[in-house]
């Protein structure tokens, strides 16, 4: 398991695959939200893990991305194809007051996946690899840039304000 900060093509296959069967569940389910918020918020927790520069949390997502990268590789030797890296981007922007936000996120999801059913677990998982892993690549990672980062700062800067106004 190596540490990455960038996807191969051959992880973003699998990433596509997360996406269409989280989807294809969506369908099949009966339209239910449920069923796309669990991956949606696995999404959020794996981007907000990635955008952590630096720290426990971010080493951890790259541990993350490094593992699907090294198991994709099957995908180009299966189809006697070869692989390449996928254009990347690094999160960056993130203060102290959102750092506390992300560790508050880190906590519920962590709590979430373990209190989550079997199926439920899957969803939160794959939604969580396939946040982490798209926070590396050039679109989904400047769009998290450009909004978490920000909503992030924002909201824990408003949360220390409201704290230290209360003294």
């Amino acid at each position: 398991m190596n540490p990455a900060t960038a996807i191969n093509a051959s992880t973003l296959t699998i990433i596509v695959v997360l996406v269409v069967l989280h989807l294809r569940t969506f369908i099949k389910g009966g339209k239910d939200p449920k069923m796309l918020l669990s991956s949606l918020g696995g999404m959020i927790a794996g981007s907000s893990l990635a955008m952590s520069v630096g720290g426990a949390l971010g080493l951890f997502a790259t541990y993350i991305v490094g593992s699907v990268n090294a198991a994709a590789a099957v995908a180009p030797w299966a189809t006697g194809t070869s692989d390449r890296v996928i254009a990347s981007v690094t999160p960056q922007g993130l203060t102290m007051e959102g750092g506390l936000i992300v560790v508050t996120v880190a906590a519920v999801s962590w709590v979430s996946i373990r209190e989550a059913g079997k199926k439920e677990t899957q969803r939160l998982l794959g939604g969580l690899i396939s946040g982490a892993a798209l926070t590396y690549t050039g679109g989904f990672g400047g769009l998290v840039n450009s909004t978490l980062i920000p909503l992030y700062n924002g909201t824990g800067g408003q949360l220390i304000a409201f704290v230290e106004n209360l003294a």
